[in-house]
């Protein structure tokens, strides 16, 4: 029920505000009857450090998700406490994806093979069932999880003759009895394949009726490898079927309180089929079944669709092309993703995962990510969803610490939105007022009173200083730095530093958020090897700690990003040790000091990288680089980082001219948040300054149309992202002109981009290449450009730009309080820059627009510039 607090004439209702809540904006209605400003979140995908839940060696770990405690619970074979086995509660911290745990409770004091489990949230209770080596008998035991501990009821004999393998998952209840379906090889019968039904009664003691045989010859059903279909109400059992060449079987089990029926044996590989783990897809109402394709010595994933009491498959895909044993899959219900665990066996073991996503019968997977990155490492991996905090969580044996019990915390990547096709209620009343903001470009600083060369920007979001790094060639050509405070559209600096006393070229810089610190990468020109330095800002200087090498051979063509979802620093290069390849390295801060990965070659041939950004929405790393065939072309590639190691997708080409007779120069990228784009700015057919939009899909990079932004000879270009108005600032010298230095602005919409008319900077900007650097200032809101004079002396110059846009204060109500809406069929008149008579949707980011989003939601019509017509 809305939680209305009154209303009043004009259609204006009151309700109770829960978070805050703007003037103008969309509201929704919420499931607990408050209301709220549409909005959406956005999840990078983040791994948490690795926390010890067993100091001793463990085998077969299981994990399951307590939706009542918020906990994790743990079952395995306690190998350091004669193979009992054992249970530990998990406690995640969501803020920082780290995972703490309970003292260990044994529930079987015997030894304990494939212990397994599922939550009822009917019961609010586990059921764990095991194979006693003891007793060669299949057992059930109910666990009731308290604050960190947890506690067990008496074990109940499920079937009395040897087991291996028990499969179980929660099959729903009602009137406080939850129902289990347990699957398991029944080898005191020939290994036949068997189900029983085991409920937790109101008074939490576990009832076990009768098995069924589902397949009457020998199998092999794995600890994961039954699923619950919650839209068709049914049981998916997968497994090997022994007797038909190994091949993967699935079956679709039908419960009718505590008896079972079976649909008919569909084969899904007609080879022998290892490790299989089976998930339900909620978002696509399928069934994914991930498994090791032994005999095509791969692994792979496979749809199914549950119709009656069958189940058909599309075509298998395989994302990992080596046997891969232990697979575990688990269902991300917040970002609607598959995810796949497993020790990587080309990879020395490396616990490893990979996201996948579900399209009408097909799966399809992005990069492989290793989660534990020892030389031998891990085992007996379990991977559990924990759907009411939103996390992954693997459990798995760690050979690399003396087999100790491990598990460590993912959180997936995806963006979530409050608004649906039902719940928008109308316009949030009160007071909005536009402020506009002209393009103003600053009058130009000095920074350095000597011939400056390789300059480079970054902002420290930490300090709300630019930093800007130089060679500077009055004073041996060292590498400098200095930093600024920008006030209005004027900047001021500190004092510089040498950085390094040697002479420095091919400057990059990047700001680590996450570490407070940047890092510069550049050449030592003695030497030729490539070498990275941190510095820390401290009011207006900053101080460097000890330089480290990255690349021990000749580095040109040096460029760094930060790389939000690793929170690390990614360097390219051009390693003309390596026969010019494009090169790219993890940097990773500790202290004041730096560490690297390995090196990764993006482009085998001979590559200048020239520019690299990070794509939020992706979370992946782009670079921008010229590729030498013939002339340069020019490419963008996807990275993808893990930890201190970095990977990459196919290379794709942006600039559409195929006539020879001119290089790709100038690249800079640009990330724009609003639009999820990156904007490839450059100078391609004939000389010509020009834009192309590119879209990343998972570890791909498309492009859209080229724009001429500058027809004339185009130099010296750099750009930055201008959230605040979301476009794009572009310097460049017009080459054709004098030269001078102008500034246009460029809007994405789509896969294309609108230029504006160039302002002029300056008739004074030198023509030596590399010489520009820019940067956007969040704290100021301003962009500042740092370049190379000519007159008089090739001095070091900064400017600061203003760019025109549109600055709106909107009164809120805050959490708590009584909130006021226009609702349908009521004119909401706080609106600003309608255009009558036009339709306007609902967007997920809380605004509203002239074309729909997903879902799609009608917000009204236009009836003048500040007044629309709700939903009609």
């Amino acid at each position: 029920m809305l939680k209305r607090i009154g209303a009043e004439e004009g259609g204006e209702f009151k309700a109770v505000a829960s978070g805050t809540l703007p003037s103008g904006k969309p509201v929704v209605v919420n499931a607990d009857g408050t209301v709220s400003v549409v909005s959406s979140s956005t999840f990078t995908q983040a791994v948490g450090s690795a926390a010890v839940f067993e100091s001793a060696t463990i085998i077969y770990p299981f994990a399951a998700f307590d939706t009542t405690n918020n906990k994790v619970l743990i079952v395995y074979t306690d190998d350091g406490n004669s193979s009992f086995g054992t249970a530990v509660v998990g406690t995640i911290n969501t803020s920082d994806n780290s995972i703490s745990f309970g003292t260990p409770v044994v529930f079987a004091s015997t030894s304990v093979r494939d212990s397994s489990l599922a939550f009822s949230p009917e019961n609010n209770k586990f059921l764990v069932v095991y194979e006693d080596l003891n007793s060669t008998s299949g057992k059930a035991i109910v666990a009731t999880v308290s604050g960190t501990t947890v506690s067990f009821g008496t074990a109940a004999v499920f079937d009395n003759t040897d087991i291996s393998n028990p499969a179980i998952v929660y099959n729903e209840g009602s009137g406080g009895v939850g129902f289990f379906v347990i699957a398991y090889k029944d080898q005191g019968n020939s290994g036949h394949g068997k189900a029983v039904v085991v409920s937790i009664l109101a008074n939490g003691t576990p009832n076990v009726y009768t098995p069924a045989t589902f397949a009457a010859v020998e199998t092999t059903p794995f600890p994961s490898s039954a699923a619950y279909d919650s839209s068709s109400q049914k049981t998916i059992i997968a497994y090997r079927d022994d007797a038909n060449s190994n091949s993967g079987t699935a079956i679709v089990a039908t419960r009718s309180t505590g008896s079972l029926t079976f649909g008919s044996e569909v084969t899904f590989q007609n080879s022998t089929t290892q490790e299989i783990s089976t998930v339900y897809d909620s978002t696509n109402n399928k069934i994914v079944i991930a498994y090791q394709d032994y005999s095509n010595t791969a692994a792979a994933a496979i749809v199914g669709t549950v119709s009656g009491t069958s189940i058909s498959f599309g075509t298998k895909v395989t994302f990992n092309s080596i046997n891969t044993s232990k697979i575990s899959a688990a269902f991300d219900t917040d970002a609607g993703k598959v995810v796949i665990s497993y020790p990587k066996s080309n990879s020395s073991n490396q616990g490893t995962f990979i996201v996948g996503t579900v399209s009408g019968t097909s799966i399809s997977f992005g990069s492989e990510v290793v989660f534990e990155t020892g030389a031998i490492n891990t085992t007996f991996v379990s991977t559990a969803y924990c759907s009411t905090i939103g996390k992954i969580v693997f459990a798995y044996r760690d050979n690399d610490n003396s087999n100790y019990g491990t598990a460590i915390v993912l959180q997936n990547a995806y963006t979530s939105n409050n608004i649906t096709s039902e719940n928008y209620i109308g316009m949030s009343r009160g007071v909005v007022n536009a402020t506009s903001l002209t393009q103003t470009i600053g009058s130009a600083v000095t920074f350095e009173d000597a011939d400056t060369k390789y300059t480079v920007a970054t902002f420290d979001s930490v300090n709300n200083k630019v930093i800007i790094a130089y060679r500077d060639n009055g004073n041996g050509g060292y590498l400098t730095a200095i930093v600024g405070t920008v006030s209005g559209t004027s900047i001021s600096f500190g004092t510089p530093v040498v950085a390094a006393s040697n002479s420095s070229t091919y400057l990059g810089i990047a700001f680590n958020a996450n570490a407070g610190k940047c890092v510069i990468s550049y050449k030592n020109a003695s030497t030729t090897y490539g070498l990275a330095i941190v510095g820390t800002v401290s009011g207006t200087s900053i101080s460097f700690g000890t330089a480290a090498i990255f690349n021990s051979a000749d580095t040109e063509n040096i460029i760094a990003g930060y790389d939000a979802a690793s929170q690390n620093v990614v360097i390219a290069y051009q390693d003309k040790g390596n026969s010019s390849y494009g090169t790219a390295i993890v940097a990773v801060i500790s202290g004041t000091s730096v560490s690297f990965g390995s090196e990764v070659v993006f482009q085998s041939t001979n590559s200048n990288p020239r520019s690299i950004v990070y794509d939020s929405g992706s979370s992946k790393i782009i670079i921008g680089y010229r590729k030498y065939d013939s002339w340069m072309r020019g490419f963008g590639v996807v990275g993808t980082v893990s930890g201190n190691s970095i990977s990459f997708g196919t290379p794709v080409r942006f600039d559409t001219h195929n006539t020879s007779g001119y290089d790709i120069e100038y690249i800079s990228l640009t990330y724009d948040s609003n639009a999820n784009k990156t904007l490839f700015t450059y100078r391609g057919n004939s000389q010509n300054g020009q834009i192309n939009v590119a879209t990343v899909s998972g570890t791909s990079i498309s492009f859209g149309t080229v724009v001429t932004f500058h027809a004339a000879n185009t130099q010296e270009i750099l750009s930055f992202y201008d959230p605040d108005a979301q476009l794009h600032g572009i310097a460049y010298e017009d080459a054709a002109n004098t030269p001078d230095f102008e500034y246009v602005t460029a809007t994405i919409s789509g896969t294309s981009a609108t230029i504006s008319s160039p302002t002029a900077i300056s008739s004074n900007i030198g023509s030596s290449q590399m010489t520009m650097g820019a940067t956007y200032d969040t704290n100021a809101n301003k962009g500042v450009l740092a370049y190379q004079i000519l007159s008089p002396d090739s001095r070091g110059t900064a400017r600061v730009i203003q760019n025109a846009s549109t600055t709106i204060t909107r009164g809120q109500v805050t959490n708590g309080q009584a909130a006021s809406m226009d609702i349908i069929g009521s004119v909401s008149d706080n609106q600003i820059g309608l255009t009558i008579g036009q339709q306007y949707f609902v967007q997920t980011d809380g605004t509203i627009g002239t074309t729909a989003a997903t879902p799609s939601v009608l917000a009204g019509t236009a009836i003048s510039a500040t007044e629309l017509v709700v939903k009609t």
